[in-house]
């Protein structure tokens, strides 16, 4: 009798192993075999409606996550552990034609700041594989912004992680993902309630998530990150990329630490200044280039990407109670920025509300200030011009404001 209840067993393992495999090679064949935006673009009133009422219950179910999570700051719902915020410069390239838009539009040099980060909620330890993220908040920047005045300041924000794909494909799949992750059972959004019924099983984005999940770099100074989503440059659609220049490496540091990311970071940047190529790819119309599926990584070989930026981080220290604390005040939002470079899709326009809603919730419990800062003084007041120079903390570069090459009024 226990043979028999064994070898059924096998048979039973066997079977949904099987069923797994081939679950799995239909969803990516039937992923590679579709249009990518056939099934995403609706903008009857009923999709508006649907969109509208998806994007309050994601709010909501996000709300739910930050107070689940706080500790006991509220922290952001995604990328809740940083390792550092550092002072940077945007210096924007005298370019052709195609690239002078928005922000690119003159070129010249802006301060930045760049917040560092790991990006699962709740936090994980640097050892454990995870996506990495690096956000550019640029200073003082000419032009009419996307945002109301209230909310605009004149900065322009760049979102990115070290993967060129999303693993969501649509806004309706990101509520039931949010959902999922505020019940505190995230792998029930890829196998559903009960993870038997092949029927709810999301294997290829489950694929797709693994993805995003990679061994840490050496120094968060030394990956590729990217915008997943696109934009509008003028008449074109872009995605952007930072590359780091070459591969920084923190020799002593001891990678078996939780939070070795940042120790290499400060180590790295307590001896040499740093950068990025800051890059732009230009959508084929023609190819395989989605705007609504942010599943489908746009080919580097049909459109290379492009430099037309170059981010640069002066060697410095950068881990003090008040820059970490100014770090985790500020709110980073791909809609900070202006007319010109508009984001387009679904799920930019998603993430204009969830990050506005999100901050908000997010600084008003914490007892924060939000503002959007013009300068690194704006920020600190040890980077002011006047203040005394703390070397521990500013390293060797030179605090003063850096404006852009621009006729416009500031």
């Amino acid at each position: 009798m226990l043979k028999i209840i064994t070898k059924f067993l096998l048979l039973l393992v066997l079977g949904y192993a099987l069923l797994f495999v081939s679950v799995f090679a239909a969803q990516m064949l039937a992923a590679a075999l579709r249009d990518p935006d056939a099934a995403l673009i609706d903008n009857t009133p009923l999709g508006k409606a649907n969109r509208r009422t998806e994007t309050a219950a994601i709010v909501e179910s996000i709300r739910k996550i930050v107070t689940m999570e706080r500790t006991p700051q509220y922290q952001r719902d995604a990328h809740s552990k940083p390792h550092g915020c550092v002072r940077a410069t945007f210096e924007v390239f005298e370019s052709q034609t195609t690239y002078n838009h928005g922000i690119f539009k003159t070129p010249g040099k802006y301060q930045a700041w760049i917040r560092f980060s790991n990006g699962s909620v709740p936090a994980l330890v640097d050892t454990k594989n995870d996506a990495r993220g690096m956000a550019i908040k640029v200073m003082n920047v000419p032009g009419e912004q996307l945002l109301p005045p209230l909310l605009a300041g004149k900065t322009q924000d760049f979102v990115m992680i070290n993967s060129p794909a999303f693993f969501i494909r649509s806004t309706a799949d990101y509520r039931e993902l949010e959902k999922a992750v505020a019940r505190g059972e995230p792998f029930s959004y890829f196998f559903g309630a009960h993870y038997l019924n092949p029927f709810e099983w999301r294997l290829r984005q489950l694929y797709l998530a693994l993805g995003t999940r990679k061994t840490a770099p050496a120094t968060p100074l030394s990956a590729q990150y990217y915008s997943m989503t696109p934009y509008n440059l003028g008449p074109n659609q872009i995605k952007y990329s930072a590359k780091a220049c070459e591969n920084y490496q923190a020799p002593g540091v001891d990678y078996s630490q939780p939070n070795f990311l940042r120790e290499a970071m400060k180590k790295v940047l307590s001896k040499q200044d740093t950068c990025f190529q800051f890059m732009a790819q230009i959508r084929k119309p023609n190819e395989r280039m989605p705007i609504e599926d942010p599943t489908v990584e746009w080919s580097e070989e049909k459109s290379p990407y492009v430099p037309i930026a170059r981010v640069h981080i002066p060697k410095q220290g950068f881990d003090t109670a008040a820059q970490n604390d100014m770090c985790e005040a500020m709110s980073f939002n791909v809609w900070h920025a202006v007319k010109g470079f508009e984001p387009i899709s679904y799920f930019n326009l998603l993430r204009r509300e969830v990050y506005l809603h999100t901050a908000a919730y997010r600084q008003v419990r914490n007892g924060m200030q939000a503002i959007e800062p013009n300068s690194w003084c704006d920020s600190l007041e040890q980077y002011c011009p006047q203040a005394p120079v703390d070397n521990a903390s500013v390293g060797s570069t030179n605090v003063d404001v850096i404006l852009p090459v621009s006729n416009s009024e500031q």
